[in-house]
């Protein structure tokens, strides 16, 4: 007897009520959902992965997390090695306080060369001064030594050497500049106000607080590139995949780590583009998980992309067949706890 002979015997002697039986049970299980058929596709709890990685080039000096190990949101995960940025915050913390020291020293210089130059200021003003006074007292001496000539009591000669002394020093007195207090200030033929001393001794500060400024930037800006070797958790998640061990040599902006989170209660899936019409915005639909057959989770579709996309591997009835549909977001009634990627059948009724 050969082995069609043996299967035929073999299934002539199962009853028949027993193969209707499991014929009725498998197309209730393909009907709702237990395979890939018409109406029914595969979705997963939506995972976010977050790539965690330095912003500036350096070596991997430490790795604090493992393989699946629960963070954190500020968590510490990994350390670049920072000693070269720890090196030029120490340079540039001596030129600030050499900058500083600067300031200080030409402050004393410039206070001192304002302060002459108002002390000369006063000194003009006062000569000035001093020379009216002395030419309105000639003035008045020339006009009685006038009177006394006509009286011929004193020599003409007496009057001459007055009338000398007084062109003299009236000629001198036109010499000087004139023109408005203001004119005389800038010229520093008179003292200037305080409230101008303190604005002119800015004005001439200015170019050494400015470096100051320039190194407390740059020094900032060091602390926060040295700040930004510690590599943090961006969110709570799991840790998914490292990438690098202590000691590589990272480029800015290689991924070290990943972290993988999931937001609770929703589901992504990708329908065929024949099925995208039973799968409409606030359509409810029914969960399974797969490998679980009798536990069903009531959802609703919330999220419809517009457009058409390739299906991933994972959610593709054959890994070697492309395939494209549109993503959609389905969220759980209530609450379920979902581990990121979980797989699910998906059925609309």
């Amino acid at each position: 007897m050969n082995l069609k002979d043996i299967i035929s015997a073999g299934f002539s002697r199962i009853p028949a009520w027993l193969l209707i039986a499991l014929a009725a049970a498998g197309f209730w299980f393909l009907s709702r959902g237990m395979t890939l058929g018409p109406g029914t596709t595969v979705g997963y709890a939506e995972e976010l992965i977050h790539t965690v990685g330095p912003l500036q080039a350096g070596r991997l000096k430490e790795l604090r997390v493992m393989l699946g190990q629960s963070v954190k949101a500020g968590e510490v995960l990994a350390q670049l090695d920072p000693r070269p940025l720890l090196l030029r915050q120490n340079r540039l913390k001596a030129e600030l306080e050499q900058a500083k020291a600067q300031l200080i020293a030409e402050q004393d210089l410039q206070n001192a060369q304002l302060q002459r130059g108002q002390i000369q200021a006063v000194r003009a003003h006062a000569d000035v001064q001093k020379m009216r006074a002395e030419l309105r007292e000639y003035d008045q001496q020339v006009k009685r030594m006038q009177k006394l000539k006509s009286k011929q009591l004193i020599r003409a000669t007496d009057v001459e050497e007055a009338q000398r002394q007084q062109r003299a020093l009236s000629a001198d007195l036109s010499a000087r500049p004139k023109g408005s207090q203001r004119e005389l200030e800038l010229a520093g033929l008179r003292p200037r106000p305080k409230s101008d001393q303190e604005r002119r001794l800015d004005e001439r500060l200015s170019p050494f607080r400015v470096a100051i400024a320039v190194r407390e930037a740059e020094l900032a800006e060091l602390e926060l590139a040295i700040s930004e070797l510690t590599l943090r958790a961006p969110v709570d998640g799991v840790v998914g995949t490292i990438l690098q061990r202590p000691g590589d040599t990272l480029g800015a902006g290689t991924p070290v780590l990943t972290i993988v989170t999931t937001r609770p209660g929703y589901i992504v899936a990708f329908v065929p583009e024949r099925q995208v019409s039973h799968y409409p915005k606030g359509q409810p639909v029914e969960l399974r998980k797969i490998g679980v057959v009798l536990k069903v989770l009531k959802a609703q579709v919330i999220e419809l992309a517009p457009m058409v996309e390739e299906v991933p591997v994972r959610a593709r009835p054959s890994p070697t067949v492309p395939m494209w549909g549109r993503r959609i977001v389905i969220k759980i009634d209530g609450t379920t706890p979902l581990l990121p990627g979980e797989a699910f059948r998906v059925s609309y009724h």
